[in-house]
């Protein structure tokens, strides 16, 4: 069936519809994705608020002429498919169903702010990388080892990641040091828990994740050294690799005290949806919940990692990365809410404005993803005066204030001031981790006092150089 676009007014847009196209690119708007099953009031809202007009497309979504939806939207809503799935449905014919992920985003609210909750999450992170890496250790040497303080630092992090998912996200991707296998785990954890948090599952399913995750590649302690390091393997070299998860799921079945749950996850995170993953290659519905999402949060940590890739991107392409594998590496409706969850500018991601000052995203809005706050940084003066511009981007012209009192008249001249672009984290020569370690140090009521008082105050280059951001400046260098 050919496709179908009529243009609507964004007031005309309603429940069912299948948005195709906007009034402006897709990365202006909180949608990362090209195309959109309007589900609930909050994307009618958000549609509206950004668009004048759009595009949808009647042959996957209701008709704004009849009111009737589309056969491609009945099978959706029938479970055929996710509700978000576009492609082509013939071929899904070969998958085992899949049931559509369940949302319930009302379930979890943060309670804490990023000031207040990364005292406790420091604590909470440095007892996890402890407790993970002496289990590690005991696990290559056969031994058993301390499941239940594994699980009692797993269900800190769960507690924190709840309270304000922000705080384990600054920690990991701005501190850890660890060897490479440990970073990735821990990484690959956070964005599971915080997904399973965005969808409101239940803090014990979420422990289960976790700990699936974090153990998902202790097999790989007896491969050789040589063959981790391989970054090109023939078919030989790749079988004998595949085998870390076998080995895995035997050495932590060998523990009377690991859940069989997240032995599972270990077992299935690197099956994919359409059947060409491993070890046993299981496809769609037969592959467990928690393993596809292991799956997914270990893949995107990986393509923007740059200690897990060997070319790195910005957040944004990762993100376009992942959304190109849905529906084939992995189930779809599950990639578009990973991709809501984390959102296009994650904590730690390096921004450039649209005024052509460079920055680095240090808290999100969670309501509102593509504003969120962000520290400029003078990149002449940085190494001499220590200044810092803090902006919340959710308030647009006190923003463009902040920015002209700091001297930086384009802000004057900007149609809009908002971000333009995310920059590859390879493509600036900024310490991230001694930014990290200086923002415990600072972290108490550094951030909201300094974003009250960047407003008020004439010039930020007359201010002291003091705190956090002041400390961060000194670290960036182009």
């Amino acid at each position: 069936m050919s496709i179908k676009q009529v243009k609507i007014n964004a007031d005309d847009i309603t429940l069912g519809m299948f948005v195709s196209c906007l009034d402006r690119p897709w990365s202006q708007t909180p949608f990362p994705i090209q195309g959109l099953l309007v589900q609930g009031p909050k994307e009618i809202s958000a549609l509206r608020s950004y668009c004048d007009y759009v595009y949808i497309d009647i042959t996957k979504g209701r008709s704004p002429i009849t009111g009737t939806a589309s056969s491609a939207s009945k099978l959706g809503a029938a479970g055929k498919n996710s509700p978000l799935f576009t492609g082509n449905q013939a071929g899904l014919s070969e998958y085992h169903e899949v049931t559509p992920i369940v949302v319930r985003r009302e379930v979890y609210q943060q309670v804490v702010p990023l000031t207040r909750e990364v005292e406790h999450a420091e604590k909470a992170l440095l007892q996890l990388r402890g407790q993970f890496t002496l289990a590690a250790k005991q696990i290559a040497k056969g031994k058993d080892f301390n499941y239940r303080g594994l699980k009692d630092s797993v269900a800190d992090m769960v507690n924190s990641v709840v309270r304000c998912p922000d705080a384990f996200t600054w920690l990991l991707r701005l501190r850890l040091k660890d060897q490479q296998t440990h970073d990735h785990s821990l990484r690959s954890a956070l964005w599971a828990v915080q997904f399973a948090r965005y969808i409101g599952m239940s803090k014990d399913e979420m422990s289960i994740l976790c700990l699936g995750t974090l153990l998902k590649d202790i097999g790989k302690v007896k491969l050789p050294n040589s063959l981790l390091r391989q970054k090109i393997r023939n078919e030989g070299d790749m079988a004998e690799y595949q085998q870390f998860v076998p080995y895995g799921v035997d050495m932590l079945r060998s523990s009377s005290n690991v859940e069989p749950r997240v032995v599972s996850v270990v077992r299935y995170h690197c099956e994919r949806h359409d059947g060409s993953g491993f070890p046993e290659g299981l496809s769609g519905g037969k592959i467990p919940l928690l393993a596809r999402i292991a799956g997914i949060a270990s893949t995107y940590d990986a393509i923007s990692n740059p200690r897990e890739s060997a070319e790195p991107v910005a957040a944004s392409r990762a993100v376009s990365l992942l959304y190109n594998m849905r529906d084939k590496k992995f189930q779809e409706d599950l990639v578009v809410q990973f991709i809501q969850s984390v959102g296009l500018y994650p904590t730690g991601t390096l921004v450039e404005l649209t005024t052509g000052d460079v920055g680095i995203v240090v808290e999100q809005h969670h309501d509102s993803r593509l504003t969120p706050i962000v520290a400029v940084l003078d990149q002449e003066k940085a190494l001499i005066s220590g200044e810092y511009t803090l902006l919340d981007m959710k308030d647009e012209e006190a923003s463009r204030q902040a920015l002209i009192n700091s001297g930086r008249k384009k802000a004057k001249s900007v149609a809009k001031l908002a971000i333009a672009r995310d920059l590859e984290p390879s493509g600036y020569d900024v310490d991230l981790s001694s930014v990290s370690s200086v923002f415990m140090k600072n972290s108490s009521e550094v951030l909201r006092a300094a974003l009250a008082n960047d407003v008020e105050k004439e010039s930020s280059h007359q201010k002291e150089s003091r705190g956090f951001f002041a400390s961060l400046k000194a670290h960036f260098r182009h």
